[in-house]
């Protein structure tokens, strides 16, 4: 996760006050955009993730909170 460093334009609503880059697609976000998750990896470590809208809900980007297809019926 990628803290922004001066005042920048949320790319989502494309209001002034983004604070952190998209994981995934590197969109300034602003604090009522962005989308937390947390990435765990062997024991007792995790990662903090911001996504916006799309990445969080994309499974190529965000495999452990975006959403799965639907199964299709036989």
């Amino acid at each position: 996760m990628r803290i922004v460093e001066t005042k920048m334009r949320c790319g989502i609503c494309k209001k002034d006050g983004a604070v952190v880059y998209c994981d995934g697609c590197g969109a300034p976000l602003c604090r009522n955009c962005r989308k937390f998750d947390l990435w765990g990896y062997g024991c007792g470590h995790v990662d903090p993730k911001a996504f916006c809208p799309a990445c969080a809900d994309d499974i190529q980007i965000n495999p452990w909170g975006g959403k799965r297809p639907a199964a299709e019926n036989d």
